[in-house]
C-alpha cells in the first residue's frame, strides 16, 4: 500500500502511518450506494399496462426533470427544525386536504410523501439518502402526543413547533396523528430498509415496524378494523369512532406491513377495507364507483357522511381526500394483481372516460357520488390519481396515454403542493419506476 522511499523509517513508523490511514478514512462518512436505483423499470402485475405513446427513455427523463423542480419547490430546510432536518413545505392554504395553521411547515401527510419520492428516487439522486435521512430525523423530532411512533400532523415556522391554532384563531391540536401520513412513513421506510438497507447510522427497518405496530394499536379500529381517522379518535364518540377517510385506504401499504411485522391482523385490515369499499360502490354510487372523502357508521353499515363531518360541506362527496382513491386502490392490482383492486378501479375508470368523452381536461375538482360536477376546475390532484388508475387494464390504454400527456406537461408553477406532489408520485409509477418492499 505505501512505497517507502525512505530507509530509515522503521516499520513501527510505517504501522503508524497505516493506521492513521485507517483513521482518516474511518472518519469520512461513507457513501451508501443505492441497492434499487432509478429507474428500476418494474416489470407490473400481469396485466397493467404503461403509457405506450413516448419511450420509456422518456418516461424517465420526464420523471426526472418533474423531480428536480419538485424538490427545488418543496423540500427544505430551517434552523429552526435542527441541523440535518429537512421537511416538505406545504406553505400557507397550500395543503388541500387539511385546514392548516396560517404558518404552518408541513403536515404529516406531505412527510410521508416526501420519504416515499426520496426512497424512489435515490440512484439517480445521490443525495436522496441524506434527504431521507433529514425527515427521518425530523419525523423523530415531531412525534404525536400519544406515543412514539407517530407523527403529529401539523407544524409551524415558529421554533418548528406543532400548531396549535386555525387560521380563524380558534384551537387546533396539531400534535395528534392523521393516518395517511403515518401510513406512508412507515411504507417509506420499508423502502429505505430495501434501498440502502438497516446495517448503517439508522435501522429503517426497525423504525417501519415501530410505526406500523403504533398504526394497529393507535390508528386502527378495534372492534370493525377500519382505519381510523386518527389516534385522536374516542370511543365513546361514535361518530368519529366509527368514521374512516377514503385516501387512507392504502390496500398495497397494509400487505407490505403484515409481511414485515408478521402480524395477521393486518388480513382483518385489507378486509374490512374492501367491504366498505364494496359497499359504498353497490349501494351509494353505482353508475361512478366514486368513493366520499368522509364514511361514518362503520359498525353497522358503512355509509357515505351527510353535511359538515369533518372538514366542509363536501365530505360526503368525492372531493379533496377522496380523489387520491384512484391512486391508492389501484396499486393493490399494479403491485399485487388483487381482483378486488381490479373491479373497483375500473368502475370509477369505465365512469371518468365517459363522463369526459375521453378528455381528461375535462376531470373537474369534485362530484357527487352520482356523478354530478361540483367545480369546473381541471385540478391536478384531481387528474394524476387516475394516470395511475387507467394502469389497470388494457381496454384504457388509449385514454393512459392521454391522462399522461396532460399530467407530464403541466408545468410545477400552474399548481400548488398537493397536485403536484400527486403529480410526483403518479410520475414515478405510471413511467414504471415504483416498486414494492
Amino acid at each position: 500500500m505505501f512505497r517507502c522511499i525512505n530507509k530509515n523509517i522503521s516499520n513501527l513508523a510505517l504501522l503508524s502511518l497505516l493506521f492513521a490511514s485507517f483513521a482518516i478514512n474511518a472518519a469520512v462518512t461513507p457513501i451508501v450506494p443505492a441497492m434499487r436505483p432509478f429507474p428500476q423499470h418494474v416489470t407490473y402485475w400481469t396485466g397493467t399496462i404503461k403509457p405506450n405513446h413516448v419511450t420509456q427513455a422518456t418516461r424517465d427523463l420526464v420523471t426526472q426533470s418533474y423531480y428536480n423542480a419538485w424538490k427545488k419547490e418543496y423540500l427544505k430546510q430551517t434552523p429552526a427544525c435542527g441541523p440535518g432536518r429537512y421537511y416538505i413545505y406545504v406553505g400557507k392554504g397550500a395543503d388541500a386536504t387539511e385546514e392548516v395553521n396560517p404558518n404552518t411547515l408541513t403536515v404529516s401527510e406531505g412527510h410521508g410523501y416526501g420519504m416515499l419520492i426520496f426512497a424512489y428516487m435515490a440512484g439517480f439522486d445521490p443525495s436522496a439518502k441524506t434527504y431521507f435521512d433529514g425527515m427521518l430525523l425530523y419525523w423523530r423530532d415531531h412525534q404525536a402526543r400519544s406515543g412514539p411512533g407517530l407523527m403529529a400532523w401539523n407544524q409551524t415556522r415558529v421554533g418548528c413547533k406543532n400548531a396549535t391554532k386555525k387560521p380563524d384563531g380558534t384551537a387546533m391540536d396539531g400534535s395528534t396523528a392523521a393516518t395517511d401520513g403515518d401510513l406512508d412513513i412507515a411504507y417509506a421506510l420499508l423502502l429505505a430498509d430495501k434501498q440502502w438497507g438497516s446495517l448503517g447510522k439508522y435501522n429503517y427497518r426497525a423504525e417501519a415496524i415501530k410505526v406500523i405496530n403504533a398504526i394497529m394499536a393507535r390508528e386502527i379500529n378495534p372492534v370493525t378494523f377500519h382505519t381510523a381517522l386518527g389516534d385522536w379518535v374516542d370511543p365513546t364518540n361514535f361518530k368519529y369512532f366509527y368514521g374512516a377517510r377514503s385516501s387512507d385506504f392504502t390496500l398495497s401499504h397494509m400487505r407490505a406491513f403484515q409481511v414485515a411485522s408478521n402480524d395477521p391482523r393486518w388480513t382483518n385490515v385489507i378486509n374490512s377495507t374492501y367491504n366498505i369499499v364494496e359497499r359504498i360502490q353497490r349501494l351509494y354510487s353505482p353508475a361512478t364507483g366514486l368513493l366520499p372523502d368522509f364514511i361514518y357508521t362503520t359498525n353497522t353499515g358503512a355509509k357515505p357522511v351527510v353535511g359538515v363531518y369533518l372538514e366542509s360541506d363536501h365530505d360526503g362527496s368525492y372531493f379533496n381526500n377522496a380523489c387520491r382513491t384512484p391512486w391508492r386502490i389501484a396499486m393493490d392490482y399494479i403491485f399485487y394483481g388483487q381482483a378486488k383492486s381490479f373491479t373497483a378501479t375500473n368502475k370509477f375508470n369505465a365512469w371518468i372516460k365517459r363522463k369526459t368523452s375521453g378528455n381528461p381536461a375535462l376531470i373537474v375538482d369534485g362530484y357527487k357520488l352520482n356523478g354530478t360536477a361540483l367545480g369546473s376546475d381541471n385540478e391536478l390532484h384531481y387528474v394524476a390519481p387516475m394516470g395511475v388508475a387507467a394502469m389497470v387494464g388494457a381496454t384504457n390504454q388509449v385514454w393512459l396515454n392521454k391522462l399522461w400527456t396532460n399530467i407530464a406537461n403541466r408545468p410545477i408553477a400552474d399548481s400548488r403542493y398537493f397536485g403536484n406532489t400527486l403529480k410526483m408520485l403518479a410520475l414515478i409509477t405510471m413511467s414504471g419506476n415504483a416498486w414494492k418492499p
